[in-house]
């Protein structure tokens, strides 16, 4: 995390010296890509256990087709893709090792205001929905006696970011931001899994 957090300031000293022009409106792609740090969660199987579980941080990325109305509003269609390992697991208030990853592809429409002010910075907030398709693999609760979960379940998924963008020209903006992504309860083989994950993203912006 220390370095992601020294690779963006050593961006934005780079780009401090760039071009102070905005982003011109039309029609732009974005690329992004971070770190996705997930929410701890529990995993309801339908014979009444709940186990909680605890991941590791992992990859978050995604890429963006959108519309820049010129009026601080942005519109836009979105495929992300997020990728977590399972760290632990509690079961009756004891922990067991767990084996297993989630991943999920998510298709989302975004709404962007963006504060546009007389400097190259602009801060902007977002909320998105969409589509998602989660998918768990061998997630193993060892020793539990507990079944294998390894399946998927596409479900609807939300998500809300805020950030800042600079305009490096009129075409091009380095984006910084963070975003909760979220999704209502994938039902993957005889249990029910809670998805949810913060994130921090950095990305490219190209207006054309």
């Amino acid at each position: 995390m220390k370095k992601f957090t020294l690779l963006v300031l050593s961006l934005f000293a780079v780009f401090a010296f760039s071009s102070s022009a905005y982003c011109g409106a039309g029609p732009y792609v974005s690329f992004n890509a971070g770190v996705s740090m997930p929410a701890d969660s529990d995993v309801n199987y339908s014979t009444g256990e709940i186990v909680e579980i605890e991941s590791d941080a992992g990859f978050a990325g995604g890429v963006a087709l959108g519309y820049d109305f010129g009026n601080n509003l942005r519109l836009e269609g979105e495929i992300s893709y997020l990728s977590n390992e399972v760290d632990k697991a509690t079961y009756l208030g004891i922990n067991r090792a767990t084996t297993g990853d989630v991943t999920s592809i998510a298709f989302l429409i975004n709404g962007y205001y963006d504060f546009k002010n007389s400097t190259p910075f602009t801060p902007f907030i977002s909320a998105g929905a969409g589509l998602a398709n989660v998918e768990v693999d061998d997630f193993t609760f060892v020793g539990s006696g507990l079944p294998t979960v390894s399946d998927d379940d596409t479900v609807f998924a939300y998500q809300l970011s805020a950030g800042v963008g600079y305009a490096v020209t009129d075409q091009l903006s380095l984006d910084v931001k963070y975003r909760y992504f979220a999704t209502a309860d994938p039902g993957v083989n005889t249990a029910e899994y809670e998805y949810g994950s913060h994130g921090v993203l950095v990305g490219l912006r190209f207006g054309f």
